[in-house]
C-alpha cells in the first residue's frame, strides 16, 4: 500500500513476512503508556517462523532475541486459532533452552520466573471469518477466544500431552495476553494479491476499523522496556542488544542477568565520568567567579556540591555495583576536594605576599 497514505504504518508490520532476521525500522513511533506517560516506540519486525531455507534452531534464536527485545509481541497467523497454529508456536517449549535467567546456568528457574521479564503478548489473527461466539452462542471477546483456545484438552495420550505443553507455557510465560481478530481487508482476490498498491479508502471499512482499534491499544498501552523494574533509556537498550547478540554469535545462549549486569555496570560507568565531569565543572565555575575564597566557603560550598553530584549519581546508576561506583565516585570527590583545598591555600598565600609587597 502506498506510504503516503494514513495509518499505513502499522498494517506494514503485520504484513511483511520476506524480513531475514530482524529489522529495527529507523524512526521510533510516537506512544504513551496506560497512566498516559509519553514513550517512543521502537518497531522490530522479524522474520517469520519456519522460513524454507532456515532451520529449527535458527527459528529458536530468533524467537528468543524477539522476546528478549520486546516490551510487545505481536504474534500473527492467517484464519483462526486452532491446533495448527497453537502447534506453530511449539517453539515456546524451547525458550527456557534459549534463554538463561541467572549467571548461574546450573540454578533450577521456574517457567514462571521467565515472565517477569517476558513482553505482553498480543495474537493478531488475520483473514479471520468465524464469529466470536462461545458453544452457547453467546457473543465473546476476541481476548476471551485466545483463553478458551490455550485452555487445556482432555485426555491424557503423548499427543495431547504435547500440545496441553505448549498451552501451558504460553500461559506461564505470557501472562498478559491479549487477541485481536482482523477480516480480510480486501474480497476482491486479484486486488488482494497486489495489497501493496491498493489506495486506502478501497480497503473494508470493517478492516480499517479493527485495525485502528489494534493500533489505538497498541500506541496508548504500550509499556516501556524495563528489566528488574528499571525503565531503559536507548544507550541501555543497546548495550542489551549487544550483550545478547554476542551471546548467540559465540554460540552461547543469551542470559539475562549477565547481559543486565554489563548495562548497568556501563551505566554506573557513564554516571559515574559525568558526576565527575559535574563537579569539576561547577567547582572550577565557583572558584573563577570569585577574586578570593575563604577556607570556610570553599568548604562549604564543596559539601553542597558533593550533596548535588552524589543525587544526580544515584539518579542515573542503576544495579548491584551501583554502591561500588558510588564508593569511588566519594573517593574521586575527596581527592578532588583535597587537591583544590591546597591549591585555593596556595592562592591565598601567593596573593597574602602581594598584597604586603604593594603595601610596603
Amino acid at each position: 500500500m502506498h506510504k503516503s497514505k494514513p495509518h499505513h504504518s502499522l498494517i506494514t508490520i503485520l504484513t511483511i513476512i520476506l524480513s531475514k532476521g530482524l529489522w529495527i525500522w529507523g524512526k521510533p513511533v510516537l506512544g504513551r503508556t496506560a497512566t498516559g506517560e509519553s514513550l517512543k516506540i521502537l518497531v522490530i519486525d522479524s522474520e517469520g517462523i519456519g522460513a524454507l531455507d532456515q532451520d529449527s534452531t535458527h527459528d529458536s534464536r530468533i524467537f528468543a532475541l524477539s522476546i528478549l527485545l520486546s516490551s510487545c509481541f505481536l504474534y500473527n497467523s492467517v484464519g483462526s486459532i486452532d491446533e495448527s497454529s497453537i502447534e506453530n508456536l511449539s517453539l515456546v517449549v524451547n525458550l527456557t533452552k534459549n534463554i538463561q535467567i541467572n549467571a548461574n546456568s546450573a540454578a533450577e528457574v521456574d517457567t514462571e520466573d521467565y515472565a517477569k521479564y517476558f513482553p505482553t503478548f498480543i495474537w493478531v489473527v488475520r483473514d479471520f471469518t468465524l464469529q466470536l461466539v462461545d458453544a452457547a452462542g453467546e457473543e465473546i471477546s476476541s481476548k476471551k477466544y485466545l483463553e478458551k483456545a490455550l485452555e487445556p484438552q482432555h485426555g491424557f495420550s503423548d499427543q495431547i500431552e504435547h500440545k496441553n505443553r505448549i498451552r501451558r507455557l504460553l500461559n506461564s510465560f505470557f501472562p498478559e495476553k491479549e487477541c485481536f481478530t482482523l477480516v480480510r481487508p480486501l474480497l476482491d482476490e486479484q486486488n488482494l494479491q497486489k495489497l501493496e498498491t491498493v489506495d486506502f479508502d478501497q480497503l473494508r471499512p470493517e478492516f480499517v476499523e479493527q485495525m485502528m482499534t489494534l493500533r489505538k491499544h497498541i500506541l496508548t498501552k504500550i509499556k516501556p522496556k524495563q528489566i528488574d523494574g528499571k525503565k531503559l533509556d536507548g544507550q541501555m537498550f543497546l548495550g542489551l542488544i549487544q550483550s545478547y547478540v554476542n551471546a548467540i554469535n559465540n554460540g552461547s545462549v543469551p542470559n539475562i542477568q549477565n547481559a543486565w549486569s554489563y548495562v548497568c555496570e556501563s551505566q554506573c560507568r557513564k554516571a559515574l565520568e559525568e558526576s565527575i565531569e559535574l563537579y569539576d565543572k561547577q567547582i572550577k565555575s565557583f572558584i573563577q567567579e570569585r577574586t578570593a575564597v575563604s577556607e570556610a566557603e570553599l568548604d562549604q560550598y564543596s559539601h553542597e556540591l558533593k550533596i548535588a553530584v552524589l543525587e544526580t549519581f544515584r539518579e542515573k546508576a542503576v544495579g548491584d555495583s551501583r554502591e561500588d561506583f558510588e564508593r569511588m565516585l566519594k573517593d574521586k570527590i575527596r581527592s578532588r576536594q583535597q587537591a583544590i583545598r591546597l591549591e585555593n591555600e596556595r592562592e591565598s598565600n601567593v596573593n597574602f605576599l602581594i598584597s604586603l609587597r604593594l603595601n610596603q
